[in-house]
């Protein structure tokens, strides 16, 4: 009966990595442009993203960090409006994460030592800065992806770097 279970969750394991590619963008509270941001008003991802130099997930602006702008950059704009509405009603945007690891995968992936060696959030991330809206464009369900990177930038590939 042992054998069968192994069998079993190798082939879940195996099939699991053979997804198609990315999954498609989730709905978001607010039509967010990242090519706005980025590329018109030049902010850079850590301006956001705090977090992303230091912790496992780069996180979100608090809404106050919006407002303090788009009380007086476009605050007519029916997506900014949202977010005023949101501020002024003490009510949490939830949005939906975008880049995430499925839980199977059992990895404690940390933006921090990417970071910290280099590697650009494009990497990763896909060329944010041309999205309107902002979708997963590596395939986290394949292993094989990390892999190669990390044996391209001489980054240790033990299993317990990255998994649990």
């Amino acid at each position: 009966m042992g054998k069968v279970r192994w069998a079993l969750a190798f082939m879940c394991i195996a099939l699991s990595a053979c997804t198609s590619g990315p999954p498609s963008a989730p709905p978001q509270p607010v039509a967010f442009s990242h090519q706005k941001h980025v590329v018109e008003a030049e902010m850079a991802c850590t301006l956001c993203h705090v977090g992303a130099e230091r912790v496992a997930e780069a996180g979100l602006p608090p809404l106050a960090g919006c407002v303090t702008c788009h009380r007086a950059i476009i605050p007519e704009h029916p997506e900014v409006a949202k977010v005023l509405e949101h501020y002024d009603n003490d009510r949490p945007l939830l949005w939906r994460q975008v880049n995430a690891l499925p839980a199977s995968a059992m990895v404690h992936f940390k933006h921090g030592p990417h970071a910290r060696a280099g590697i650009q959030c494009a990497t990763c991330h896909g060329d944010v800065a041309q999205m309107t809206v902002a979708r997963q464009v590596v395939n986290t369900a394949r292993m094989r992806w990390c892999v190669d990177c990390h044996r391209g930038n001489d980054a240790s590939v033990d299993c317990l770097t990255c998994h649990h």
